[in-house]
């Protein structure tokens, strides 16, 4: 009798275990299993997360202001003409006032006929972080300028190893992308240029000789092939030159 009872009372124990173990199973599962949409957070214009995120910029306003969200400042500004109208564009660089450490936002502001304007196109590649976390300016010298073909152009120098890149970004089929690269670089005894265009796919390499009172130079031309357009809002130029091919020299 007393076995019988003992039998019962551990099946009646592992049913219960079991049933609990379900509904511990039921809740959990969707927690770990639910997947983070970024596409569904920051839907709201204007609005900052505390938690990491990124920014949402207004997607319209009268004037470059209007796009500008604290903790941001306006670092850089260009007016000119990137899309194929003749209303004047605008360029914003925007950076942390609290922290020059921090990312910085490069904004394409596109004139409508009503005098407003729309949040074309967003990049947070575009350009690094002014300083470093040790506290050391990158470069020398930043600018931004919109030439006469509708190039969106961002030139970065420095002293030293830094060297100098320049970027060049236009509009094919209405998307902002990177077109050009430029580095130039000093070392012992030489200077090097490249110029490489990311639509013809030719890089242009120049080594200069610096030993020597005449200066010679040696000219050196590949072409190459990417598998994808580089786009402004996602492709950053020193992981796109990682895919470019170097000098021999």
């Amino acid at each position: 009798m007393k076995r019988t009872l003992l039998f019962f009372l551990i099946v009646i124990l592992a049913v219960s275990c079991k049933k609990e173990t379900t509904k511990v199973s039921e809740t959990q599962n969707p927690k770990t299993e639910k997947i983070f949409d970024s596409e569904s957070v920051g839907e709201e214009e204007g609005e900052i997360f505390d938690d990491g995120t990124l920014p949402v910029f207004p997607k319209t306003g009268k004037k470059a202001q209007d796009f500008v969200l604290e903790p941001y400042e306006i670092q850089y500004e260009e007016e000119g003409l990137l899309d194929d109208d003749q209303l004047k564009d605008i360029v914003l660089v925007l950076q942390n006032k609290n922290d020059n450490t921090d990312v910085r936002a490069v904004l394409v502001l596109i004139k409508q006929k009503t005098g407003d304007y729309i949040l074309k196109e967003t990049s947070w590649q575009a350009l690094n972080p002014e300083y470093s976390y040790e506290g050391n300016k990158i470069y020398d010298y930043e600018s931004i300028s919109i030439d006469k073909d509708r190039l969106l152009n961002i030139t970065l120098n420095g002293i030293g190893p830094v060297g100098t890149l320049e970027t060049w970004y236009k509009f094919v089929d209405n998307q902002l992308i990177l077109a050009k690269i430029h580095t130039f670089n000093m070392g012992a005894g030489s200077q090097i240029s490249v110029d490489y265009d990311l639509i013809s796919g030719t890089a242009d390499m120049e080594l200069i000789n610096t030993m020597v009172d005449s200066m010679p130079s040696a000219h050196e031309t590949k072409k190459f092939k990417l598998d994808r357009k580089q786009l402004f809002a996602d492709d950053s130029p020193e992981r796109v030159l990682k895919k470019l091919p170097a000098t021999d020299w």
